[in-house]
């Protein structure tokens, strides 16, 4: 499937047109249901772009999590990026800010681009393969999640206008989530 895809990418297709070809093509193989407020977020590691490792439940009780998942050539995700350059700079203490890049068509090459120029100043990871990207259920970008501290998804999309107001609600530890929390629930296996 993927000297295909390489085929098809060099041959005929425009970027944003090879995505929405292989988010169809990869629906039968592992996509799962978009995640919904009130789910605990699956656990997954990424290394990020830096050389640092993440994994999603060390932040489990430490604070909240916000998750954009994005591609270069995503034109809101251009203009999200300076939302969230403010965003790192104003909230980076309260909220671990983390810029999946979905793989879709894109590159480590062209993100370094990105990152240039938009002079991003926040987490960003490459989802090879798009493993992680699919287990949220992502179909498009940007596509955002706002992880509170307990591990719930507390918000889908809109993160950016709301997490001012919400902040101190999503650090807030919840005993009763963290007693399930703690029972390795996951988007497979419920609790």
């Amino acid at each position: 499937m993927n000297q295909v895809l390489t085929f098809l990418k060099q041959t005929f297709f425009s970027r944003p047109i090879l995505a929405i070809v292989i988010g169809f093509a990869c629906v039968g193989q592992s996509l799962s249901a978009p995640l919904a407020v009130g789910e605990l977020a699956p656990d997954f590691s990424l290394q990020q772009l830096d050389g640092e490792g993440f994994n999603l439940s060390d932040y489990r009780g430490k604070r909240a999590v916000y998750l954009i998942f994005w591609n270069t050539w995503c034109g809101p995700c251009m203009k999200k990026a300076s939302h969230l350059v403010d965003i790192q700079s104003e909230y980076g203490e309260q909220a671990k800010l983390l810029a999946v890049n979905t793989s879709w068509s894109d590159s480590l090459a062209e993100i370094a681009q990105f990152q240039s120029r938009f002079s991003t100043n926040y987490a960003i990871a490459f989802d090879d393969n798009a493993e992680v990207t699919h287990r949220f259920g992502v179909m498009g970008t940007p596509t955002s999640f706002l992880v509170d501290i307990n591990g719930v998804i507390r918000q889908v999309d809109g993160i950016t206008d709301t997490l001012s107001a919400n902040i101190t609600e999503w650090n807030r530890v919840n005993s009763k989530v963290e007693s399930l929390v703690n029972t390795s629930c996951s988007k497979e296996r419920t609790c």
